[in-house]
């Protein structure tokens, strides 16, 4: 069995796409954070002091984000495969 050499090229278009969306994960967990000052009426001062934890839930966001996209591009695969076969 021979295997190749894959050449992976990331363009600029794409890590543009990618920071956005990690922006929009980054706007969505400090909406979050916003939401429990206000619904536990805490003092608004946390919303600076908490940012690491804006900052992980983000990443977490955006990791959650990438595996169900690679899900959803594997069940794609499989289901074009198989239409294939037909």
């Amino acid at each position: 069995m021979k295997l190749d050499k894959v050449i992976l090229a990331i363009t600029l278009r794409d890590v543009v796409r990618e920071a956005v969306v990690f922006g929009v994960c980054l706007i969505l967990a400090f909406g979050m954070n916003i939401y429990a000052v206000w619904h536990y009426q805490t003092e608004w001062s946390e919303l600076y002091t908490n940012v690491g934890y804006t900052v992980v839930l983000a990443a977490i966001i955006y990791a959650a984000r990438c595996v169900f996209k690679c899900v959803v591009k594997m069940v794609c695969r499989v289901v074009c495969k198989f239409r294939q076969r037909k």
